[in-house]
């Protein structure tokens, strides 16, 4: 029995004596490293970190300034940090940037197998601080150049890439790629990508565990140029009721102008048959994307000749709620039939809970061959949150087609499409959009359709400017239809300084349009100004029709003035169906230029209320109501100037006129 003992002593003590042995051959790495003191390259610290690990407190590689290292292949970091041991590679000293200079690829499809220079391949705690990337100048075609810069991939389905920040980095590459990419892949080469793949294998996965999503990360301060796409996250498409298993959280841009990042010079390859993008985010919740700059050519690009967006927040991630607010974004187009836009929401799909936030954006842009492409400065595609938030933003100097293109095309400052349950466009800025071409097209500075609950209270429209030959001249101020609305409200709106210079145009003018479709719609306190139509179309100041149960709405306090139309009819107000009150309105030097005798210019036009409802119209001012160069002959019953035209033809309503002044 006591040699059984001793020798069982003997056995634990030789496991302890290995277990101290191996650990001393492959000590964790701790406490601060150098180049060159402690390593010859960064290659050879994530070759020592990846097979040490780390230890007590983390580690730390200081890269000094100045320093330039030529990779022979991409590297993979596959060591992971922790909260308390973290791991750092970084800049030291004062100087330009440490640098990396890409290798020779030999792939050209867009994949996490082909050529990059960094993966992080599902580690977590993180930090790359101001190691530069470089597209060596020896690589000279799509095989050659690099497919990514930065790339933050997953280990498993349980083990994804957390808790990393990538800052103060300047990644430059070439624009050649703009490939296909193979799932979960964006096409071209990126600057910084956050995938749901393997970092060996191309194809997407589907995490088992909140562990296998790329959470957390955070992307600021840095600087891309070139490529095909600035930052891309494809997450897994997670559903109801395991959201958890998408990736939550991510930032691009952090929280203040300091730490945004700057997009520039993307896109552009030559015959360019697919969409490039400055940011770019599909099934990602909880992701902030703000302060950032996007620009797709600074002076030093190629405008883009297929379909281009500044920031797209694709669609799926059911019940996801973003932010994506004080963005600069410029785009700048060089196709002809393809789609420009530069801040695209689809994000957040029946949400119930949910918020979008759209705001404080400054967008500006042009496109200037186009001929039937289509222009958005933002575009809510589809997306469906219980709050939509597109708040102060700046869509400006917008430039659209030319003289010798046809230029059919629509341009949209604002667009939002999709049911959401609360929809609100309030204090946006949308001004100097010019356009011309042969044919003409559809100008639309704020197009608000759907959802139930709308507030576009307080925007600004001005300084539109419409030129060129062609019939087609089609213009919507401010165009909102609200769906079964339980609440309505255009308020305090300004559409100024619109030009419609084309005498051969002859389509219809609105200064805003809104359908009301619930009951104590408000329509107040806007105003059309200073608005000039050259052409035959119908010019309508305030365009206001009502559902059948829209009753006691508000029209109230909104003015028109200053307005001159060569059409046969102008209506600075026009309105019809449901029912309630149009008060304290006013209508002032209103002017027909149309020679014909057909023509009709009415201070306020009233159609028909919904059946037993009824319209009480009191206290409104009309005035300054001309045609000087109309025809004398007049038919019975077609006076040419109007003041106030009631036109009411339903049944069981009443028409309730009391002290309004006309003249």
């Amino acid at each position: 029995m006591g040699n059984s003992t001793n020798l069982l002593r003997l056995r634990n003590l030789a496991l302890v004596a290995m277990v101290f042995f191996f650990n001393g051959l492959f000590a964790q790495l701790s406490g601060i490293k150098t180049i060159p003191t402690d390593y010859a390259s960064v290659a050879a610290f994530v070759t020592d970190v990846n097979t040490q690990g780390v230890g007590a407190g983390g580690v730390t590689l200081n890269v000094p300034a100045g320093y330039t290292e030529t990779l022979t292949g991409k590297i993979t970091l596959t060591a992971t940090g922790t909260a308390a041991n973290p791991i750092t590679i970084q800049k030291s000293g004062a100087g330009v940037n440490p640098k990396l200079i890409a290798y020779v690829g030999t792939n050209m499809i867009p994949t996490i197998t082909g050529d990059g220079f960094f993966v992080i391949d599902g580690g977590d705690y993180i930090t790359i601080d101001g190691l530069d990337l470089q597209e060596s100048a020896a690589n000279l075609d799509i095989t050659t150049v690099m497919e990514f810069g930065y790339a933050l991939t997953k280990a498993s389905v349980t083990n994804g890439a957390q808790f990393n920040t990538i800052k103060n980095c300047t990644i430059s590459l070439s624009r050649l790629n703009n490939a296909s990419g193979i799932a979960p892949w964006h096409n071209g080469s990126m600057g910084i990508a956050i995938l749901n793949t393997l970092s060996s294998v191309a194809a997407p996965l589907t995490p088992t565990a909140a562990s296998g999503t790329n959470s957390n990360n955070t992307i600021i301060s840095n600087t891309i140029n070139g490529g095909n796409a600035g930052v891309v996250l494809i997450g897994f498409s997670a559903v109801a009721p395991a959201l958890d298993l998408g990736d939550w959280n991510n930032n691009i841009g952090g929280s203040n102008a300091s730490t945004g990042n700057t997009i520039v010079n993307f896109g552009g390859a030559a015959l360019a048959s697919n969409p490039a993008t400055g940011i770019f985010a599909n099934s990602q919740w909880n992701l902030n994307v703000s302060y950032n700059t996007v620009n797709n050519n600074n002076g030093s690009g190629v405008n883009h000749v297929s379909t281009l967006r500044g920031i797209f927040l694709n669609s799926s991630s059911p019940e996801a709620s973003a932010t994506c607010n004080n963005n600069v974004i410029s785009i700048y187009g060089g196709g002809t039939t393809s789609q420009l836009s530069a801040i695209e929401i689809a994000l957040g799909i029946g949400g119930t809970t949910n918020t979008i936030d759209v705001n404080n954006n400054n967008i500006t842009g042009a496109y200037l061959t186009a001929t039937t492409g289509t222009f958005y400065g933002i575009y809510a595609n589809g997306a469906t949150p219980a709050t939509l938030n597109i708040n102060n933003n700046n869509v400006h100097d917008i430039a659209y087609s030319a003289s010798t293109l046809t230029g059919t095309g629509a341009i949209y400052g604002i667009y939002k499409s999709g049911l959401s349950l609360n929809s609100n466009v309030i204090g946006n800025i949308v001004t100097n959009i010019t356009r011309t071409g042969t044919t003409g097209g559809s100008t639309y500075p704020i197009y608000l359709t759907s959802g139930y609950n709308w507030i576009a209270n307080n925007n600004t429209v001005s300084n539109i400017t419409i030129s060129g030959t062609g019939t087609a001249c089609t213009f919507y101020g401010m165009y909102v239809y609200g769906y079964a609305s339980t609440v309505h409200q255009v308020n305090n709106n300004i559409v100024t300084n619109i030009n419609q210079n084309k005498t051969t145009g002859s389509s219809l003018i609105y200064g805003i349009y809104t359908y009301m479709n619930f009951a104590n719609a408000q329509f107040n306190n806007n105003s059309i100004t200073n608005l000039t139509n050259a052409g035959t179309g119908t010019y309508y100041g305030i365009y206001a029709s009502c559902a059948t149960g829209t009753s006691n709405f508000s029209i109230s306090g909104n003015s028109t003035s200053a307005i001159s139309s060569a059409g046969t009819t102008v209506y600075p107000y026009y309105l019809l169906g449901g029912g309630g009150s149009i008060r304290n309105n006013t209508s002032k030097n209103i002017t027909s230029t149309n020679t014909s005798t057909t023509a009709v210019v009415a201070g306020m036009y009233v159609g028909s209320a919904s059946t037993g409802l009824e319209y009480n119209i009191f206290n409104n001012v009309i005035g300054d109501i001309k045609a000087p160069t109309g025809s004398n002959t007049v038919t019975a019953g077609s006076a040419r100037v109007r003041g106030l035209m009631l036109a009411s033809t339903g049944t069981n309503t009443n028409v309730n006129v009391f002290n309004n002044t006309v003249y």
